[in-house]
């Protein structure tokens, strides 16, 4: 298989999966696995993950111009927003710094997705579907910010799903899925930002190599894509469907690792 093929499946396996309630690390961790028998490359993980950055940049642009412009405007609506996004991207950037390498190095092999995968799924279903959440995201305060953003820590171990456990926490803490769903993305956001500045070296390294433009250009497409899906699906339908993918994936896991 050629590297732009193999650039363009890993970029449509980020997009979507990064922010379906699916698990990216883990889709990525399994492709790369079986289609290479080996760890995803930093050229393309840095790219895979600046594409999905850019995707959501540019969809919620103009939640992150009215944040900009609101705190310019000393708004207290924005500003206040400004800080619950601070406040909870706190947690996972701490963890993120101190223990990153170490996570990967102990969960970044396909058997280890399987748990995450299953517990995760199954929480996200039961809590979508017997906790009665009618908050909007104006309703929003620094302490449940904080707390979706200790989830949102969480999600740095492959399988769990980022937006997956956020979207849960949201849940839980009384907020409706679509609510749920674009503050998961809004925090998530920074997220990004700062894992790319720590890559930038890395960034400007692979600046020449056409491989990388491909994993960007795709993995930011199909990021869009699945924004706008998943805003719209989840208006409409539990996340039932997202549990049950799951399951499948962690038995075609086990299935393909142990036979």
């Amino acid at each position: 298989m050629s590297d732009y093929l193999y650039s363009i499946i890993l970029g449509i396996v980020q997009g979507i999966a990064e922010f379906l309630p699916v698990s990216s690390s883990a889709h990525l961790i399994v492709v790369s696995s079986f289609m290479r028998g080996d760890h995803l490359s930093l050229t393309l993980n840095v790219a895979l993950h600046l594409g999905t950055l850019i995707a959501v940049g540019v969809y919620f642009f103009k939640d992150f111009y009215s944040i900009v412009t609101g705190c310019i405007k000393r708004e207290k609506k924005w500003l206040n927003m400004l800080l619950i996004l601070f406040v909870g991207s706190i947690p996972a950037g701490v963890v993120g710094v101190l223990w990153e390498d170490d996570i990967e190095n102990l969960f970044h092999n396909p058997l280890s997705t399987v748990v995450p995968l299953v517990l995760v799924g199954i929480l996200m279903y039961v809590v979508d579907k017997k906790k009665k959440s009618n908050l909007s995201l104006d309703q929003i305060g620094l302490k449940q910010g904080f707390l979706i953003g200790c989830s949102q820590a969480i999600a740095l171990i492959p399988g769990v799903s980022r937006s997956g456990i956020t979207i849960t926490q949201a849940r839980w803490l009384g907020f409706d899925k679509v609510s749920s769903a674009r503050f998961s993305f809004l925090l998530g956001t920074p997220a990004m930002v700062g894992a790319c500045v720590l890559k930038s070296r890395d960034i400007i390294a692979n600046i020449m190599d056409p491989i990388f433009y491909v994993g960007v250009v795709t993995s930011m497409l199909f990021g869009f894509l699945a924004i706008g899906f998943l805003l719209k699906f989840i208006s409409k339908y539990s996340l039932a469907v997202f549990m049950w993918y799951r399951l499948i994936l962690a038995g075609i896991i086990v299935t393909l690792y142990f036979v």
